[in-house]
């Protein structure tokens, strides 16, 4: 009877050091889990500061040539000198300058601003223009500005007073 018990716990014990066993390499996967995530983050910051770094870079880049840009008018406003007799007296400068710009036509470029639909509050509206050029939306916009009330401008708009509602909320 002794010699059964003690095969019994023998048993038993050489199951208890497998649990062990299968525990800790558990463990140990967690903690290398653990280590690539943090080492995974760690990577991640490092590429998000350098976008971060290269996005400031590019918007004082940007700003500087908006800043000569605004100067160069100014300058040529003051002066009476055609842009054809500035150009030829500064070449290179302009050159420098109109090597980095973009070649989109600025006033182009306002205007499409300012036609965006999802952009009107933002930009400066035309209410002086006729009413029946504006979509739904811009109307309903002027008159809430104007102070009318929700009814009235679902009544005049021919939509229902919670379409009017979310038009105005997601100006």
């Amino acid at each position: 009877m002794q010699t059964v018990f003690l095969v019994f716990l023998f048993i038993l014990q050489v199951i208890g050091f497998y649990f062990m066993a299968l525990l800790y390499m558990k463990v140990s996967k967690f903690n290398d889990l653990e280590k690539k995530q943090r080492k995974l983050m760690a990577e991640m910051d490092d590429a998000i500061g350098a976008y971060l770094s290269e996005l400031k870079e590019e918007n004082e880049r940007l700003i500087s040539i908006i800043d000569k840009r605004q100067e160069n008018n100014d300058s040529a406003e003051k002066s009476s000198v055609s842009p054809r007799s500035l150009e030829s007296e500064q070449p290179r400068e302009k050159e420098a300058f109109f090597l980095n710009t973009p070649r989109y036509p600025v006033k182009a470029a306002m205007d499409s601003y300012r036609k965006a639909p999802s952009l009107k509050k933002m930009s400066v509206p035309d209410y002086g223009s006729n009413e029946s050029e504006m979509d739904d939306r811009t109307l309903a916009i002027h008159l809430h500005d104007e102070g009318e009330p929700i009814e009235k401008i679902a009544k005049r708009l021919g939509k229902g007073k919670t379409e009017v509602e979310l038009l105005l909320k997601f100006r």
